[in-house]
């Protein structure tokens, strides 16, 4: 999910860059960017402890995705990695690495990315939740084995079967390999609608998507 330190954040791609109309005002930098997935309709993943203590700029008129991100993290010591049209990776801002609290190093950077797809391949093989819009954020935590131990969900879709389909889902995560050194839980990851959306735009059905 994230480029060298040194490189500094990946080039949004070309077909997330239609104009979205934001109202964020100034608030707690975890609520403001559940708000900004709602707003724009992408997927945001990063570390619980990132967003401890900071609180967003506010956001106010029509820019794109990209640009509305960036200006909502103004200030904040942290900048977007872009991962897929619609996914990002919060990471510190290598030009004030030294005045955040945490810097992941490569390794697990890499391991993010690999939580993002699993998640992503969870969600596609299940039925219930690719077969309509919703958005939800969940927290989570990833054990030795690799698999989720806890999880808790930070929102609603509005439907209880929802909420527990997707509870489900990410209890039954594997990851594959256990967290690296250095990588910090809670993970939190927004859904949205675009995500879902992709399952069926990658042809990723259940058989395809199972490991």
């Amino acid at each position: 999910m994230y480029g060298s330190a040194a490189a500094g954040p990946r080039t949004a791609p070309a077909a997330s860059n239609e104009p979205v109309n934001f109202d964020l005002a100034t608030q707690a930098l975890a609520s403001a960017i559940e708000a900004y997935s709602v707003a724009s309709g992408w997927q945001i993943i990063y570390d619980a402890a990132l967003a401890i203590g900071r609180r967003s700029a506010p956001v106010k008129g029509e820019f794109t995705p990209p640009a509305a991100l960036r200006m909502l993290l103004a200030g904040t010591g942290l900048v977007p990695e872009f991962l897929a049209a619609d996914g990002v990776m919060l990471v510190p801002d290598p030009g004030v690495a030294r005045q955040t609290p945490y810097e992941p190093p490569a390794h697990v950077r890499a391991y993010y990315g690999r939580v993002q797809a699993s998640l992503k391949r969870a969600f596609c093989a299940d039925a219930q939740i690719r077969s309509g819009a919703h958005r939800i954020a969940i927290g989570f935590w990833i054990g030795p084995s690799g698999s989720v131990t806890r999880a808790a969900s930070l929102g609603s879709t509005g439907r209880a079967e929802m909420d527990e389909a997707f509870d489900r889902a990410v209890r039954r995560l594997s990851v594959g390999s256990p967290p690296p050194p250095g990588f910090e839980q809670p993970v939190i990851i927004l859904v949205t609608p675009d995500l879902l959306g992709q399952c069926h735009a990658a042809g990723l059905s259940p058989a395809r998507s199972a490991r």
